[in-house]
């Protein structure tokens, strides 16, 4: 009877810990904080009268009545999802969807995307853009080009561009930035921010801290809330942006723009191509993965 179904919320965050042994993963995982998978976990413990999970330092330990849950309902969230992937697809745009973020989509993608075309005219892909990683959901698409340590819950994911982060300016700014010092830089320099809702990416702060800078920011400080619009003021003239080398790599060899000589950020997290399971096997995810890695 459906009164006797925990809350799917519940379910969900169980799956979850039990696939990651963590709850902080977990959280990561599902797209919310790490104190609400824990009042899940606890309502459903209290729901089922069974401990599920124990603490084994900084993991957690499914308990042998969690396993044995897991095993009996996995298979059924399995089909419910495949279902409800099954119901949305009908009707659906029939050929790839590949959603990504605007700055990436705009000098690294889009150009790939062209040359896959160009070589296959009969090849049908759809690009979708957005800001937030919550708007770049699987349900939706085929596969996403996200930023992140390459862990997406339920889905196949391949590093495409690592995170090497440079200063670019035009050519023009180039020559009269060209010498000066990380001090100097950030003293006077008109410097593009990278306003990121979510603080994923590297900004000037940490810039600062990885160049041993001890001034503040100038008052000529240009603040954006989007990537691409950020390198088109790059591109333009109108400042210095923070850039990750793989993404601009056309740019760069085109001499559109020039990177000032410093040493990059660089961290072990990146660029990826994050698929639903087993596109990438198909014809047409073999194909995409071609031009794009």
């Amino acid at each position: 009877k459906m009164r006797d179904l925990p809350p799917l919320k519940a379910l969900k965050a169980f799956e979850a810990c039990f696939r990651y042994n963590s709850f902080t993963r977990a959280a990561v995982s599902l797209n919310v904080g790490q104190p609400a998978v824990s009042h899940q976990i606890r309502a459903l413990e209290a729901d089922l009268g069974k401990r599920l999970f124990k603490k084994q330092g900084a993991q957690i330990e499914p308990t042998a009545e969690a396993r044995s849950y897991y095993a009996s309902i996995q298979p059924a969230l399995q089909a419910i999802s495949d279902a409800s992937r099954a119901m949305r697809n009908e009707g659906r745009y029939q050929g790839v969807q590949i959603g990504s973020y605007p700055g990436l989509a705009t000098y690294w993608l889009s150009p790939r995307l062209s040359k896959l075309s160009q070589a296959h005219p009969r090849a049908a892909i759809r690009l979708i853009t957005a800001e937030l990683d919550r708007d770049l959901s699987l349900d939706g698409l085929d596969c996403a080009i996200l930023f992140g340590n390459g862990t997406w819950a339920g889905a196949q994911s391949i590093k495409l561009i690592e995170e090497e982060v440079i200063p670019v300016c035009s050519p023009a700014m180039y020559e009269t930035w060209k010498a000066a010092s990380a001090d100097d830089l950030v003293a006077d320099a008109p410097l593009i921010e990278l306003l990121d809702q979510e603080e994923r990416w590297y900004n000037w702060e940490d810039w600062k801290k990885h160049m041993s800078v001890t001034e503040a920011h100038n008052p000529s400080s240009i603040a954006v809330y989007n990537h691409a619009l950020g390198l088109h003021q790059a591109l333009s003239g109108q400042g210095i942006s923070l850039a990750w080398r793989g993404m601009v790599v056309d740019l760069l060899s085109q001499g559109l723009i020039k990177a000032l000589d410093f040493p990059p950020l660089t961290s072990d997290r990146g660029y990826y191509l994050v698929s639903r399971p087993g596109f990438l096997d198909t014809p047409a995810g073999s194909l995409l993965l071609e031009y794009l890695a």
